[in-house]
């Protein structure tokens, strides 16, 4: 089936004087059909156009879809359509046509399908999130041998045989009514079968993160699958495009900014289930609501160019509980300014020796809870840049006044600010660790709770300061 296809469906009438007076009907009766091959994540269109061959005028239309015996797991909308732009269109005419159209996109996970990936798992890359045989195997090969060349074959047993294609089937169900039956209540219902072949194109064989340089974001680390018989690129949201042969593995590296889950909102799905208070249900449904946050966060791309078509890369079905968490902001957000500048991305705040120089640190509470009170104290440090940590500074670094900080109890959208003064007397690169105390307060709240930037200042003497 090529894009744009018409299909006019020659039952379309309404008639309230024969045999065929509307009747309520149950919609089982499949009036026509069609059917479409592309790749997971593609994007096709059809173009339907609905004519009124009766003699009435036709008033109403309601359209709804279902899938059949379908077994596999779905991602996203496979079916969708602008009804608005349908309607505007009616009441429909005798002899006129409507036209609309029906997107069709499927998202289905292919990785779990081993003989795509039979020469990739025998070097040891896992298609389940586990650890690669060797962190320098970064590309793979698809076998040969499984390659079929039936993709436009009308063959059935053929396509068959080619075990990577996964079926999907629905019906489009149009009730209709109009004239002397639309007031009586009756109408009549019509059905488009659709069957849709899928190829699998890119999938993603493992997921993993990495800490950036900012607390507030990570590097998302993909290893990309190109199962097509073609070149292809891969592109994401500020990412270099990332060429794929065919059959080939790469890993993409995507730097992210880490996600506010708290704000995202409670989906009519998850109110109904906190009144049953199915807590694994909520669990699942809030996950599978923030992986489709990440996945349209992060926007991958795949594109066939000799084919001239594209497709959605979705990482929905392959983000488990670990990444999403490292990939969540933490709730308490911590920010640290050296004379007034942030420190965060490997910033580096120079100051003046023997001028004294503000520290202030910023707790955001963006929980739903309240947390609180901390106490933290801050140490000043030179790293030799060979793994030696050079801790002992009484003569080079004070703070004047204590060097712990007390913050008190923080209410959710709430801030505390707490501040001191460093005073350097002698040039250098220096570093402040700054440690919370193990006491009941911070022992009761993930780790993750409490990550702080790193905070880097150069001292200057005067001279210096000139020069630069």
């Amino acid at each position: 089936m090529q894009r744009g296809s018409n299909h006019k469906f020659e039952s379309l009438q309404v008639e309230a004087r024969s045999a065929h007076t509307l009747l309520p009907s149950s919609g089982d009766e499949v009036s026509s059909s069609a059917s479409v091959h592309l790749f997971n994540g593609e994007l096709q269109q059809l173009t339907i156009k609905l004519e009124n061959i009766g003699t009435e005028l036709l008033e109403t239309l309601e359209i709804s879809a279902k899938t059949i015996n379908n077994k596999e797991k779905l991602y996203g909308d496979f079916l969708s359509w602008n009804l608005e732009e349908l309607l505007a269109q009616f009441p429909l005419e005798s002899g006129k046509i409507a036209v609309f159209t029906v997107n069709i996109q499927v998202k289905l996970d292919f990785s779990c399908q081993e003989n795509l990936l039979q020469d990739l798992n025998d070097d040891g890359i896992s298609i389940a999130g586990l650890p690669l045989s060797s962190p320098f195997r970064q590309n793979g090969k698809l076998r040969s041998e499984s390659k079929s060349t039936i993709f436009n074959s009308a063959d059935t047993n053929s396509k068959s045989e080619y075990s990577h294609i996964k079926t999907l089937e629905a019906v489009l169900n149009f009730k209709y009514s109009g004239g002397p039956g639309h007031i009586d209540g009756y109408y009549r219902n019509l059905s488009l079968g659709l069957h849709v072949d899928v190829e699998p194109s890119v999938f993603f064989t493992r997921v993993s993160t990495l800490p950036a340089t900012s607390t507030r974001q990570c590097h998302l680390l993909l290893d990309v699958f190109n199962s097509t018989e073609h070149e292809l690129t891969i592109s994401a949201k500020n990412n270099e495009d990332l060429i794929l042969h065919a059959g080939e593995c790469q890993r993409m590296a995507i730097q992210v900014d880490k996600f506010n889950f708290e704000t995202l909102p409670v989906s009519n799905k998850i109110g109904k289930m906190l009144c049953t208070e199915n807590l694994k249900q909520i669990e699942e449904e809030r996950s599978h609501a923030q992986a489709v946050e990440i996945n349209n966060k992060l926007n991958i791309y795949w594109k066939i160019p000799s084919l001239n078509r594209e497709g959605e890369a979705s990482v929905e079905g392959v983000l488990n509980q670990l990444v999403q968490e490292h990939l969540q902001l933490a709730p308490l957000q911590w920010d640290v300014f050296v004379a007034g500048k942030p420190c965060d991305c490997d910033v580096v705040v120079e100051c003046q020796v023997g001028d004294p120089t503000s520290l202030e640190v910023k707790l955001t509470n963006q929980s739903k809870r309240t947390v609180g009170p901390f106490a933290l104290t801050v140490i000043p440090y030179q790293d030799y840049q060979n793994g030696v940590h050079n801790n002992d500074l009484g003569n080079a670094v004070t703070l004047i006044g204590s060097n712990t900080f007390y913050i008190d109890s923080v209410k959710p959208t709430e801030d505390f600010v707490c501040s001191g003064t460093l005073l350097f007397l002698y040039a250098g690169d220096y570093y402040l660790n700054i440690k919370f105390h193990d006491d009941n307060s911070s022992r009761e709240l993930p780790l993750s709770w409490f990550c702080l930037p790193s905070v880097h200042v150069r001292a200057m003497d005067p001279a210096q300061h000139t020069m630069f």
